[in-house]
């Protein structure tokens, strides 16, 4: 009591400290339970009796308290978010970053704050066995507490997502295995549209309040009105769409344009999203496979803001080749600013305080003209075709201070638009059924009239229906299971 007494005054504020601490690092760093704010107490209280411990612990939470601004806005660390931040170019970092700004920012300054006054603590006086105790204490509940988890996870992603990089790349040279290929589409051009962060309950197409695609939702085609995406960002997602995949394992050397190129038709690739490396991003191995290939930026990702509409210019010389094609257009869509990639688009939707959230509404309506100037590109083109559009992940959208990001816990990070238009639909059909971006390569095969013995082609008309998984970025969960949120309007 003689200690407490003589420090009043520095008692009251390492209490205040002291709480602090054990509130902001476990809510911030996704682990939000009663338990773990009481663990982190006691963490700091007895390692307050040895400076070695002190200095030990003090090291732990500093080096934690950096993951504090992502786990605020995106709860715990998982593999998704060090295969991503891996494959991050620098201007996606910037847009990052300044979500930093606001209350992340805040609460990690105030977690430093209370760090510091931490580390200036007098030692507790304490007898040596009651410091051995302590000690001892300290050593059991870290043994299975969140920092050291955390810790063991960050290290054990690295080391998984730099050996996945590196398996990716192996692959890139392996040459696909697809065997007994028979074609016999009734199509001549066939076209996949890629699209980029659209949640489909931001489409008026499928009840969103706000018309923001006012064609889409009268065109003539068949439209899937619970298609599920792979995995919540593009790195997880691509992959596991566009090649052979049971959600866990993938092999990105059998994937839709090997097929396409087995099959016998000129396949093209025109991107929007960037060219750093034949071999750096999924996409760009499953690019590359491509007979020819257009990429709008060269060099860094978002090394300038180049207009998605840019890629359609390309589009009419090639549909009027005379051969059977297939033509992958990959867009960039709103990520990772949806304000920035309006670019002189019209935002008609201003109903937000939030401006992002005006701009991402506004971005689907654009997505909504792109495809409709596709759709008469190729119509004009007076050949027979085929054209089909998804999007590789949903987006979270609420009013938070980052309101339109990724996430991997909620339905609409996975929930996307799907669907077939085509010269010879007349209909607007609408398919409740759900739907697995796992089966999409066996979606193409049907449409493109292949078959093999690795892809058993599928109708959407007859498909019947099953539980769906995903892959959350660390393993994969049934999607009924995640939480829904209500679009904003």
């Amino acid at each position: 009591m003689s200690f407490f007494k003589k420090n009043a005054f520095i008692s009251f504020y390492s209490l205040i400290s002291f709480l602090s601490i054990s509130l902001i690092m476990p809510i911030c760093l996704g682990y939000k339970n009663v338990g773990n704010y009481f663990l982190t107490l006691a963490i700091l209280l007895l390692a307050n009796v040895s400076k070695p411990s002190k200095i030990f612990v003090l090291t732990i939470l500093l080096l934690l308290s950096l993951y504090i601004p992502t786990g605020f806005q995106f709860g715990r660390l998982n593999y998704g978010f060090i295969i991503s931040a891996m494959e991050t170019d620098s201007h996606e970092t910037r847009e990052f970053l300044r979500g930093f700004v606001g209350i992340p920012l805040v609460l990690m300054l105030a977690c430093w704050i209370s760090l510091y006054r931490y580390s200036t603590l007098p030692l507790f006086k304490v007898g040596k066995k009651a410091k051995y105790l302590c000690l001892l204490l300290l050593i059991s509940v870290s043994i299975n507490s969140y920092p050291k988890r955390m810790i063991q996870d960050g290290i054990g992603y690295i080391y998984q997502s730099k050996k996945d990089l590196s398996t990716l790349k192996k692959e890139a040279f392996i040459p696909d295995t697809f065997s007994k290929v028979t074609t016999n589409s009734q199509y001549n051009n066939i076209i996949v549209v890629i699209g980029e962060s659209v949640a489909a309950n931001y489409l008026s197409l499928y009840g969103y309040p706000h018309d923001d695609t006012p064609w889409l939702r009268k065109a003539p085609g068949i439209f899937l009105n619970n298609y599920i995406s792979a995995a919540p960002n593009t790195f997880l997602s691509l992959p596991r769409t566009l090649s052979i995949s049971d959600g866990k394992e993938t092999t990105v050397n059998n994937n839709v344009v090997a097929l396409a190129n087995r099959a016998g038709y000129d396949t093209y690739w025109i991107s929007n999203q960037g060219f750093v490396g034949e071999y750096d991003t999924p996409s760009t191995i499953i690019a590359m496979r491509a007979k020819h290939h257009y990429f709008l930026k060269k060099g860094d990702y978002n090394s300038k803001l180049v207009d998605d509409f840019s890629m359609l210019d390309l589009l009419p010389d090639i549909l009027k080749k005379p051969e059977k094609k297939v033509i992958f257009i990959h867009m960039i869509g709103s990520h990772p600013d949806p304000c920035k990639r309006l670019m002189g688009y019209p935002q008609r939707f201003i109903f937000s305080e939030k401006e992002p959230i005006n701009c991402y509404v506004s971005s689907i309506n654009k997505l909504d003209d792109f495809l409709h100037r596709t759709y008469n590109m190729s119509k004009e083109n007076k050949k027979s075709f085929v054209m089909m559009y998804f999007s590789d992940h949903g987006m979270t959208v609420d009013n938070s201070d980052r309101p339109v990001r990724h996430g991997h816990t909620e339905k609409q990070n996975y929930h996307v638009p799907f669907f077939v238009l085509s010269d010879d639909l007349k209909e607007h059909t609408q398919i409740d059924t759900p739907i697995s971006a796992f089966q999409f390569i066996n979606i193409f095969g049907y449409y493109a009239g292949i078959t093999s013995q690795q892809i058993n082609p599928i109708n959407v008309l007859d498909t019947k229906p099953k539980n769906i998984q995903v892959f959350n970025g660390t393993e994969m969960v049934d999607y009924q299971g995640l939480s829904n949120s209500t679009p904003l309007y």
